[in-house]
């Protein structure tokens, strides 16, 4: 509980620190790209690291390091065949997204490290032993603004270092998650859980998005209707009555 509120609470300090480095334009653009990020991120991973895992943890008890560590791998080799089809048609899919190369391999990658991080978080959550989690995400939630502030400062295109701070400090602190797991449970591809987790969370899709554009279609459609910096605007007024 106290993690959440310090959360909320620097998010809300760090708001300002970042309108004053971008511009409108350049804020509505971000908030446009983490909109994207939570509707691609279901078709991606299927939102595994949800539903089904956390039943899974409970079902599969006795083989909860080798469910955890299978579904780390199936959501891994999904975002991999998805990089490659993005690789094959990145003119195609940057047009679509209106986002540079960089800015959707990061989408990816941050679609990734996040996933690692809800396996774990859930995992940890299961098996109550919450001081870790929270000095990881008390130090994940610091590091996000610090980071973003300075490559903003020191970057060019201030929307993609924006973007590049995040997918950095999740790179470093949730990538060893992943491993960590794949350690202890020791299984990559495991047929029986990868069909169970797939026939489960694959019907759900269509109730995560709608949880999901309902929340961020409003950034997307303003950006496109009318104008990034409009965009911004918006997301700024949406963040604060948040």
């Amino acid at each position: 509980l106290i993690c959440s509120f310090l959360q909320k609470g620097i998010s809300m300090i760090t708001t300002p620190i970042f309108t004053r480095l971008l511009t409108t334009a350049e804020y509505g653009q971000f908030s446009a790209f983490y909109s994207w990020l939570g509707i691609v991120g279901i078709f991606v991973c299927l939102n595994l690291s949800y539903g089904v895992y956390t039943q899974g943890l409970v079902k599969y008890e006795n083989d909860r390091a080798i469910f955890s560590s299978s579904l780390q791998g199936l959501t891994f080799t999904l975002v991999c065949i998805w990089v490659l089809v993005y690789l094959a048609f990145h003119n195609f899919w940057n047009k679509v997204f209106s986002f540079t190369s960089v800015q959707m391999i990061s989408m990816l990658l941050l679609i990734w490290t996040s996933s690692a991080f809800s396996f774990w978080a859930a995992e940890q959550r299961v098996e109550y032993k919450y001081r870790t989690l929270v000095i990881i995400t008390l130090f994940v939630s610091v590091a996000k603004p610090v980071i973003g502030i300075f490559t903003v400062t020191h970057g060019t295109d201030k929307v993609t270092a924006r973007i590049l701070g995040l997918t950095l400090v999740e790179l470093i602190f949730y990538s060893g998650l992943f491993f960590a797991q794949m350690r202890k449970g020791r299984v990559f591809f495991s047929n029986k859980f990868w069909k169970y987790a797939l026939l489960f969370n694959i019907p759900l899709i269509p109730h995560y998005l709608s949880q999901t554009v309902l929340n961020s279609a409003d950034r997307i459609m303003i950006a496109r209707m009318v104008g990034d910096s409009e965009a911004g605007i918006y997301s700024l007024a949406y963040s604060l009555s948040s």
